[in-house]
């Protein structure tokens, strides 16, 4: 690893390249690849009377079509909530009491029309490991083993949510399911795709389920006042939760991506992060950790906190300098480019080098908000120098020239003032760790 980094230092001087080294043994591997499938978090048999249904298959499914009662699917949300949706990208939505919310709808249907709930209702794609149906007697008993929602988790949570007072029709209720037994990942991959229509489908949902998503879940559980959800929306509530403390997956993947020297994916394409598997799993590497990204993030959101009160300032009240910085931070891609410069700087800035910059986070456990303080000062100290920037904005930084050009006149003017700016630098660097 260290002759590697040489290497790089030596004949890439430019480049912000971090190195490093992981081993893992057996039980890691297991558990990666277990997590890359489709888990089936419940694994209990259950039976059930239907009054009938037909069998479908192809050469790597089968599935078993029918109507199942809506008080059972309600029962099973009560037991189990949201591991029922395992394999689903998303958990229950939750609903706004508006006629456009679709899970408020499918919840007044339940409740008022429920004789027209089958017809009204896409159904449920239900993922099981295995399923019989013994059709010797009427009713016919279907046993299932196994079960998991791929598509219908907003009808479930909206079925299961219903209060006792409100759930008396459920019994007569008929509700369309297809039962699926797949054990190719890949087929299971495109059946979640293509059945998530109701609720339109982000990008980022694709890679809630990703065990790098999975573990900055929780890790963030022990940051301060921030709440990521890694690309998994929803939960067990039936109101929609507005997060203030939220920490945004499409932020985090940005501040990311600029941090460490890709401002124009950053600003540009952002998309390409969560959609292309070469592109994710170098923004979100398995160096990447809940600290570092609120160190990044942090740096972000200060630069924003400091355009916006520039902004309020009247223009009377502005300084020259102030009218110069404010003209930057409005252009395209500003913020992130910001970003970019800054974390090229920081060897400078921290007064040592920095062997890897995924590495980087405060000394403290602290929320963003607190981040951003710690940030001001520096941030403050630096902005005097964003005209030099300016030049990389006018094609919103798709000139890689240019923002290499820039950038490095940048830096050429943070390294010639350390001096004037060293008391701002060690305060800094005194709640500043890297390793």
């Amino acid at each position: 690893m260290a002759t590697a980094d040489g290497l790089l230092r030596r004949h890439y001087t430019s480049a912000i390249v971090a190195v490093s080294e992981e081993e893992i043994g057996k039980r890691r591997l297991e558990e990666l690849y277990s997590r890359a499938g489709n888990a089936v978090l419940v694994t209990d048999k259950f039976e059930l009377d239907i009054e009938g249904g037909f069998e479908a298959g192809g050469s790597e499914w089968n599935a078993f079509c029918t109507s199942v009662a809506g008080s059972w699917l309600r029962q099973l949300w009560r037991d189990y909530e949201t591991d029922l949706t395992s394999p689903n990208v998303r958990d229950y939505l939750g609903i706004i009491r508006t006629e456009q919310n679709i899970n408020n709808g499918m919840k007044t249907t339940a409740q008022e029309e429920p004789d027209r709930f089958w017809i009204y209702n896409n159904g449920l794609t239900v993922l099981v490991n295995d399923y019989n149906v013994d059709r010797t007697h009427k009713p016919w008993r279907l046993t299932i083993e196994g079960l998991g929602i791929i598509n219908g988790a907003q009808t479930t949570g909206s079925i299961g949510t219903l209060d006792d007072d409100r759930a008396e029709s459920l019994s007569d209720m008929q509700v369309l399911v297809r039962f699926v037994r797949c054990n190719d990942n890949d087929v299971l991959s495109e059946i979640v795709r293509y059945n998530n229509t109701q609720n339109k489908v982000e990008a980022a949902d694709f890679r809630s389920k990703d065990a790098i998503q999975e573990r900055l879940r929780e890790e963030f559980k022990s940051i301060p006042d921030a709440d990521y959800l890694g690309g998994r929306r929803g939960g067990v509530r039936d109101a929609i939760t507005r997060r203030k403390n939220l920490v945004p997956d499409r932020a985090v993947a940005q501040c990311l991506a600029a941090f460490h020297g890709r401002p124009n994916l950053a600003y540009n394409e952002t998309r390409r992060i969560w959609e292309e598997n070469k592109t994710y799993a170098e923004t979100f590497s398995d160096q990447v950790n809940a600290r570092h990204i609120v160190f990044a993030y942090s740096l972000m959101r200060s630069i924003e906190e400091r355009k916006r009160e520039l902004a309020q300032l009247s223009d009377e009240d502005r300084t020259n300098q102030q009218d110069k910085q404010i003209d930057f931070l409005r252009r395209r891609g500003s913020i992130t480019l910001l970003v970019t410069a800054i974390a090229s700087c920081l060897e400078t800035i921290l007064d040592k080098p920095i062997a890897n910059a995924y590495k980087l986070r405060f000394r403290e456990n602290c929320s963003p908000v607190r981040g951003m303080m710690h940030w001001k000062s520096v941030l403050n100290s630096l902005l005097p120098f964003v005209s030099h920037l300016t030049r990389a904005t006018d094609r919103g930084l798709q000139s890689q020239e240019r923002v290499k050009e820039a950038i490095s006149l940048f830096q050429s003017m943070v390294e010639s003032t350390v001096e004037h700016n060293k008391t701002q630098y060690v305060d800094f660097a005194s709640v500043v760790a890297s390793t």
